[in-house]
């Protein structure tokens, strides 16, 4: 299957869900109290906030993985459209985790639907690099192995830190907010990438 068609049409969709996001803070009820009625929505603007992170972020995160890729297969084609749906699906439970936290009610299973949501998007991830990177399927020849089995670590890891997400949804939704964003600064910074290429330093020490 061609490489950059799966790309274009993954692209196309992070740009949809990235711009729907915006639709999930609900417009002034009232402009009698309009001062009031944007602070009353600063729940809506936090939710919408970390999605537009997080759905950044794995745009990121896609382009890099998929670079590491020599071909693409159905297979991956169909676990990449899974993913990608769940990506679709993210301004969904970010817009009722937003309403909720705002009117004070339902805010526990509002954040307990965005955690799952997450959860399933990180098994995803996981699904599409394990399928990918398993005995070598269909990564560039160059990619080395070691830095294989530590994508393989990080990505298994992800999906833990996600399933817990549903324990902090459980106790507190403000938290389970704030770990999301967490979550989002601490994939932001590609801490896989630095000690790649902190380990291919130390193997060349002549490399610049």
């Amino acid at each position: 299957m061609s490489k950059s068609r799966v790309e274009m049409l993954s692209d196309g969709i992070f740009a949809i869900a990235i711009t729907l996001l915006v639709l999930t803070i609900p417009p002034p009820a009232h402009y009698q109290h309009l001062g009031h009625e944007l602070t009353n929505r600063w729940p809506s603007l936090a939710a919408y906030a970390v999605s537009f992170g997080v759905i950044g972020i794995m745009w990121l995160n896609h382009h890099s993985v998929f670079g590491n890729f020599a071909r693409v297969d159905r297979g991956l084609f169909y676990l990449n459209l899974a993913l990608l749906m769940t990506i679709v699906f993210l301004p969904y439970p970010t817009g009722v985790l937003g309403e909720a936290l705002r009117r004070g009610q339902g805010a526990r299973v509002a954040a307990v639907a965005y955690s799952v949501t997450m959860t399933v998007n990180a098994y995803a991830w996981g699904a599409v690099w394990l399928y990918a990177s398993g005995r070598r399927r269909l990564l560039e020849p160059e990619f080395p192995e070691d830095r294989r089995a530590g994508a393989t670590l990080a990505f298994t890891v992800g999906t833990i830190l996600y399933t817990l997400s549903i324990g902090v949804a459980l106790l507190n939704a403000y938290a389970c907010l704030a770990f999301h964003g967490l979550l989002a600064v601490y994939y932001a910074l590609d801490p896989l990438s630095r000690r790649a290429s902190r380990a291919a330093a130390m193997a060349d020490p002549g490399s610049p």
